[in-house]
């Protein structure tokens, strides 16, 4: 596989562990234990900071290559794609609502509970999509010479969280997340 395509790989890894930190945190919402609203706001904010604005724009560089010179995958690029736009959208909802919720503003647990575990789904389903069959096809297409092409085109960023240092921000998540 591509260094590219193995780090937009292992970070799906990342954002995975993070989801089932967060479908854990749900569970204890659905079942009125109580949850940790800050880490649970913590990992929206690494969402919206890294994924949303870092690691999708890197995929967009890929896969509007792979659109602009090739059929394969086509239909699939372009569904992502709309997605990159959207996600970001879901991320502000829920952390308004997680906000709302730690200003101690009355929250539907019900309806927070849904929009939680909606949201976890949707960046689940999301990075399948992306992992089969989108990154196989990719990783075959592609050529040495393809990818330098990309390469030019992209900037790339330090993971704040599973980087090789966490920021302070994320520490306390990191262990959680983990552990």
């Amino acid at each position: 596989m591509q260094p590219i395509l193995e780090k937009l790989h292992k970070d799906h890894k990342n954002f995975f562990m993070l989801l089932e930190y967060l479908e854990q945190q749900a569970k204890f919402l659905k079942d009125c234990d109580r949850i940790d609203l800050e880490l649970i706001l913590d990992s929206l904010r690494y969402m919206r900071e890294y994924p949303d604005f870092i690691h999708h724009p890197l995929e967009d560089v890929v896969y509007k290559y792979v659109l602009e010179h090739f059929d394969e995958v086509h239909n699939e690029l372009v569904f992502l794609l709309h997605e990159h736009d959207e996600l970001p959208e879901l991320t502000n909802k829920l952390i308004e609502m997680i906000q709302a919720a730690s200003a101690s503003e009355p929250q539907d647990r019900e309806k927070l509970y849904k929009y939680l575990t909606d949201y976890i789904s949707t960046q689940k389903e999301h990075m399948n999509k992306e992992e089969n069959p989108v990154y196989p096809v990719i990783d075959s297409t592609l050529s040495d010479r393809d990818w330098n092409n990309i390469i030019r085109k992209l900037e790339f960023a330090q993971d704040p969280m599973f980087g090789d240092r966490a920021k302070r921000c994320y520490q306390e998540l990191l262990q959680k997340v983990i552990s």
